[in-house]
């Protein structure tokens, strides 16, 4: 398979796409352009964004077509051997997770806007990029020129890339792997310093699961001029976008910068190999509904913060902080006495980026970190010291991605139970699909750190007469002794 992208529109912010599907055997042919994309559990019918689409054989004679759904085409390839799909696709989102192009530069997110043949999405992809000589390229793909290379649609659909003339590169080692950083904007950030924390919080994150399942990792940052903040994980890389608001000071815009870097990378293990069977594989044409949320998300989110405790990269203020802001939420929104956190996972499908109905749902972000931060406790807790939700996620690693398969609830269940030493049946009754439990939960579990939380403000306070530092469960949540 091959594509030739070029920029046909700029200032409209349109890109043109040329694709050849060649070895044509059949007399219909079926392709399909992705409904959604990974990391955002909603459909977004990226097919509203493609004009222009036509379809030709190799000596330019058209060829019928007809759609059979909103992004699948019909062709008819009766004594065709090789033809050519032709469309432009509307580029102007800049955001981590859709496509954008101007003057200054062409960002893509492949799966908004390539598709695969139906039942070839094994096959190899060559994308060819019709850009400026003085373009760099910033993508996981490996390249040659102007060309990116894929093993099979997953892999393209999983490989954002940026090109510009104005890309500043800087690259780093880490256990035997190349970290590249790649900014497309103006910036004060220090990079040096950013290099120095980075290193810090992969090293603690590669203690978790045992090795770094790649060689290459890149982190995109597209750095806008207007308040921003948004993620996206992909196999060996992320693209995170950000924009500093006014009432930011810079130190707390680069450290909010380092908490969603953290997130994204634990995504490198927890969602693009951790998988929930549901999503093992992934069917770009719907709705691939899941309840694990609070594990793919909420795991997550628990993590990203806690790896910068753990690495000093955040002091304990620092964290705080970030935990404080999170558990406000959680308490300002009435969705926990109506929904659970499965129930609202389920529902990223139908409304789960949006602010929707007052006091509907819940988040498999914010309530999904405490779910994640009560299971850790509690382990930490039962097991006397000896296990964590570190062991639980080393697992999933170990013998459930390493052995190509998915998990599935009761899995994660199992594991919590198998290194708690106790039933996590109340857990899952109350805390996952239960409602207006959590507060319970948090006293106690905050409790046996040697914490304490406040309320009505949600600040977390260390106990007067409980001093964390000869805390053991404390010690050993944060890691400093093993």
């Amino acid at each position: 398979m091959h594509y030739k992208v070029s920029i046909s529109n700029p200032s409209q912010h349109f890109i043109k796409l040329s694709w050849t599907i060649d070895f044509i055997h059949q007399d219909i042919l079926h392709i399909q352009l992705p409904s959604w994309r990974p990391g955002r559990y909603e459909l977004q019918n990226y097919a509203k964004n493609i004009r222009a689409f036509c379809v030709f054989e190799e000596n330019g004679k058209e060829i019928q077509f007809k759609k059979i759904t909103k992004d699948c085409w019909e062709l008819d390839t009766k004594n065709v051997n090789k033809l050519i799909v032709s469309y432009e696709y509307y580029a102007n989102q800049y955001d981590a997770g859709a496509s954008f192009v101007d003057e200054n530069q062409l960002y893509i997110n492949p799966v908004n806007c390539m598709m695969y043949v139906v039942g070839r999405m094994d096959e190899a992809y060559e994308v060819e990029l019709d850009i400026p000589d003085n373009y760099q390229i910033a993508c996981q793909l490996p390249n040659s020129g102007k060309m990116l290379y894929a093993k099979n649609f997953d892999e393209l659909a999983d490989s954002p890339f940026i090109a510009s003339a104005t890309l500043q590169h800087s690259e780093f080692e880490v256990e035997q792997a190349t970290i590249h950083f790649w900014f497309q904007g103006k910036h004060q950030i220090n990079i040096e310093q950013l290099t120095s924390d980075t290193k810090k919080y992969i090293v603690k994150q590669i203690e978790i699961f045992g090795d770094l399942p790649c060689k290459e990792f890149h982190f995109l940052y597209p750095i806008l001029e207007t308040p921003f903040r948004h993620g996206v994980e992909h196999a060996n890389s992320t693209v995170i976008a950000m924009g500093k608001s006014q009432e930011q000071t810079d130190e707390d815009f680069y450290h909010d910068l380092l908490a969603i870097s953290s997130h994204e990378f634990f995504h490198l293990w927890n969602v693009k190999r951790i998988r929930p069977v549901d999503m093992f594989p992934y069917d770009f044409t719907k709705e691939n509904y899941s309840t694990l949320g609070y594990v793919y998300e909420g795991v997550t989110t628990y993590y990203g913060d806690l790896m910068l405790l753990r690495s000093n990269t955040w002091d304990w203020e620092r964290y705080c902080k970030s935990f404080e802001s999170d558990l406000k939420r959680h308490v300002e929104n009435p969705g926990r006495f109506n929904y659970s956190v499965a129930e609202s996972s389920f529902d990223t499908w139908l409304d789960g980026y949006v602010q929707g109905v007052l006091g509907r749902k819940v988040s498999i972000y914010m309530e999904g970190m405490l779910a994640a931060f009560i299971a850790d406790v509690m382990i930490i807790k039962h097991s006397k010291l000896k296990f964590s939700l570190d062991d639980v996620m080393n697992d999933l690693y170990q013998n459930y991605y390493k052995h190509g398969k998915g998990y599935t609830e009761n899995d994660y269940r199992l594991l919590l139970e198998k290194y708690s030493g106790i039933s996590f049946e109340n857990y899952f009754k109350e805390i996952i699909f239960g409602k207006n439990y959590f507060e319970k939960y948090l006293m106690e579990m905050t409790g046996y750190l040697g914490c304490r939380i406040v309320y009505p403000s949600s600040k977390l306070h260390k106990n007067e007469d409980f001093s964390i530092e000869q805390n053991e469960i404390f010690n050993r949540w944060t890691r400093q002794y093993n």
